[in-house]
Formats: structure tokens, sequence, C-alpha cells
């Protein structure tokens, strides 16, 4: 016999109320968590996502957001990143977007957007690009700053620090699956 709140239960009723709590429990994650929990299955984490920024949000951080997914895909990496600027300008950098293509790299989607509450929110690592990240963002705890990217010597230079920095994010974040 098991005592259960001050209750006498047999084996048989004890088994039938944990059944029923573990079911409770497994349609409360099957609804409130979005998918259906196996027994022995843990439930699938969102993408961690990674929010580069640059002053305008159309060369420095298209070019991060450009490579970063390239290479975490073909690392078999969960992360993926997006682009946006602290003061966005309407369109995309044609010499970002004519380098990107050069490299035989596929050019992100969107066009500049301003970090948003929402970006800072749902990111897992946020990084500057040569700019000053808002307050709330710099806040967060998930904020780093790559400031020495160059922005005054070209495609290939600012490519080629951009990429350097990309590959070692990658390998730390590789470390922390």
């Amino acid at each position: 016999m098991i005592v259960d709140n001050a209750r006498t239960m047999s084996p048989s009723d004890s088994a039938r109320r944990v059944n029923m709590r573990v079911g409770v429990t497994v349609a409360a994650l099957a609804i409130f968590g979005g998918a259906a929990v196996r027994a022995g299955q843990r439930t699938a984490q969102p993408a961690p996502r990674v929010v580069f920024v640059c002053e305008h949000g159309a060369a420095k951080s298209v070019v991060a957001t450009a490579y970063f997914n390239k290479i975490a895909a073909e690392r078999g990496l969960p992360y993926r990143a997006t682009f946006r600027g602290t003061s966005p300008q309407a369109d995309l950098s044609v010499s970002a977007l004519k380098g990107l293509r050069e490299d035989g790299i596929e050019i992100p989607a969107g066009k500049p957007a301003a970090i948003s509450a929402e970006d800072v929110s749902v990111a897992t690592h946020i990084f500057a690009i040569g700019c000053t990240l808002p307050a709330q963002a710099r806040a967060s705890g998930k904020a780093s700053d790559w400031s020495d990217v160059p922005d005054d010597q070209g495609y290939a230079p600012m490519r080629d620090a951009i990429r350097r920095h990309v590959e070692l994010l990658l390998d730390e974040l590789a470390t922390l699956r």
C-alpha cells in the first residue's frame, strides 16, 4: 500500500494516478510545446539565432550573415543568422552584393532593417560590426563587438576579417553543442 495525501491507495490506484499525471503532462507539452513528446525523446529547441549588426544593415552585416549561414550549414550546425542595422539604408550595398556573387555565396533574403527589441529578445548572440548597438542590445548580455573589421579598404579585406571572425565563432559554438 502507498500513502498519498494521508489516504491509503492500492498499488493499482497508485499506478492509475501516475499514468493520469503522465498523460496530462504529455498532453500539456504537446499542446503548449507545439510538438508531440514521445517517451525517451527531448523536445526540439528552436535553432539558435545570431544577429549581425552594422550601421546601415547593408554590407558588413549582410556579408557576415551570408558566410555564417553557409559555413554553419556545411558544418551541420543548427545556428542561423540574420542582418540588421542601427541606421538602415533603403537597399543592400551594391559592392557587398557584387562581392558575394563573385564569391559564389548565396545572398541573404531581405532588406536593411533596424535592430528591434524582438531581435534582441530572440537572439542568442548579437555582434556589432563597426557600429554602436542600441542600449537594449548592449545590456542584453548577448552582445559582442567586431570593431576590427575594416570599412575603408574595399570588399576583400572586409570579407576576410568577417570570415575569420565567423569561422572562430562557429568553432566556439560547435563546442557548446
